[in-house]
């Protein structure tokens, strides 16, 4: 039987190209920022660009991989439609890179490896769900490195990664727009951490608390499409609402769980913010709000643990992430008798020193040309 599992894998993997495409096709679960920062990558590979939707699994992926090798096995033509991938058939060539950074993407980006002989390079950004040695490039935070060597120490240290200090985002800093009310964002992210948070209604409570101490100005609540739908009752009675009826029309939401093409992009809320607000949950958007260079507060920090509480950390030190401690609300009484000058209303506990200049661009670029590189050696 194991002998027959193995052929059958076999022939699944049979279709070969004498030549890749010079493009780069972008794998989409339907995740608006995780598709912002994948074609943000493919954009600086060097070759145009195609989003390709992906197609969710109808049977798991090991019997469904195994069922399609059959299919070519018995000369079965519609095999040559891709499983994983939407609209698309392995006879009409294969890309020579494949970009995702969505956990959904995964079957796509590894049918795509597998129809190649291994040549098209995959590139995922953050740690996949499958096999390290799958992908060709990982484009890894600090935070995925201190989960991976957790597991071991020589798992951190993979020679298909490129390591930075916050996840790629794909946004780099540019001409900020002035705007004629400051504007605050507020994003909510999926309600836990698997590094160490879970988004507790008490949490939501003192974030609403602080965000009463603010100084007077906009607000745009972005809800992450990633929101655990168990959640999302507590977060829109205990936070939308509310917010909504303090701050009136000066006030909007924008759930990127909705149907919809109308809302803007949270890189684009996030750049028009004068400051930035992230539930401890939502790295993302808090790397998001440093690769644009806005200020950026984490709510409800001190409630982190384990992996979590020390990359939070680790980001303070470096003045990229302060704690969302406003003067005046309850942590106010933190405020340390040695701080000189003006004082940071939005983190009462810190001075208003000058917040470090991350380099997003940087980071995109080297990833760029290590994927170029592990191409030309591939190819020899």
């Amino acid at each position: 039987m194991r002998a027959a599992g193995a052929a059958l894998a076999r022939g699944y993997g049979t279709v070969r190209h004498s030549s890749l495409l010079p493009e780069t096709w972008v794998i989409s679960d339907g995740n608006p920022n995780a598709d912002y920062a994948a074609e943000r990558v493919a954009g600086a590979l060097g070759v145009p660009h195609r989003v390709k939707r992906a197609l969710p699994p109808r049977l798991p992926v090991p019997i469904a991989r195994a069922l399609a090798g059959l299919g070519s096995a018995l000369g079965l033509r519609r095999a040559e439609a891709l499983q994983f991938v939407d609209g698309t058939r392995s006879r009409d060539g294969m890309p020579r890179f494949v970009v995702a950074a969505a956990q959904g993407a995964l079957p796509g980006v590894l049918e795509i490896k597998r129809l190649t002989g291994g040549r098209a390079i995959a590139v995922f950004l953050g740690l996949p769900g499958t096999g390290l040695a799958q992908i060709d490039a990982l484009a890894l935070s600090r935070l995925d490195q201190m989960v991976l060597r957790r597991m071991g120490p020589a798992r951190a240290n993979l020679d298909n990664a490129v390591a930075a200090l916050l996840p790629l985002t794909g946004a780099v800093a540019g001409a900020r727009q002035p705007a004629k009310e400051p504007t605050v964002a507020v994003c909510v992210g999926r309600g836990f951490e698997p590094a160490g948070y879970q988004l507790l209604s008490t949490h939501i409570d003192s974030l609403v608390d602080g965000l009463a101490h603010i100084p007077p100005s906009r607000l745009c609540i972005a809800l992450s499409a990633e929101l655990h739908p168990r959640l999302r009752p507590m977060v829109e009675a205990r936070l939308v609402r509310p917010l909504l009826q303090r701050w009136g029309p000066r006030a909007e939401v924008v759930d990127y769980a909705r149907p919809g093409s109308d809302r803007p992009a949270l890189a684009d809320v996030i750049a028009s913010a004068a400051q930035v607000i992230a539930t401890a949950d939502n790295v993302g958007a808090a790397a998001l709000a440093a690769a644009l260079r806005r200020p950026v507060y984490i709510a409800s920090e001190e409630r982190t643990e384990g992996l979590l509480r020390d990359y939070y950390h680790l980001l303070e030190k470096e003045n990229v992430v302060r704690r969302f401690y406003p003067r005046g609300s309850r942590y106010s009484y933190m405020l340390a008798p040695d701080i000189g000058g003006a004082v940071d209303v939005f983190s009462a506990v810190r001075d208003h020193e000058p917040w470090a200049k991350y380099s997003a661009q940087r980071d995109l670029d080297r990833l760029a040309a290590f994927v170029r590189a592990r191409f030309r050696d591939l190819m020899g």
